[in-house]
């Protein structure tokens, strides 16, 4: 079963090397992957802090990950559906 800090300490590292792809002199095609990998990183760390622990040694299991992101991408898409039927009645 996978550890909650360790999928905690993922996020943040994804986060941290998008950063660096972001602020890189480098490349321009770079900063759009950071800004990707930045995203995905907040993204799971932000839903790491949901997952309940299962057990003294801080894991949790393969179907709590799977259900908190079903949930999840049932929002998301519910908040963009909503908003395509929405927005044509929003312009004045």
């Amino acid at each position: 079963m996978p550890k909650v800090s360790t999928i905690e300490r993922t996020g943040i590292i994804l986060s941290i090397i998008g950063l660096i792809l972001m602020f890189q002199p480098f490349k321009a095609e770079l900063f759009t992957y950071g800004f990707y990998m930045m995203a995905l990183g907040a993204v799971i760390y932000t839903l790491s802090t949901y997952l309940p622990v299962r057990n003294p040694k801080g894991e949790t299991t393969v179907r709590d990950i799977v259900k908190w992101s079903i949930i999840i991408a049932g929002v998301v898409i519910s908040v963009a559906v909503i908003s395509m039927f929405i927005a044509p009645y929003t312009v004045a």
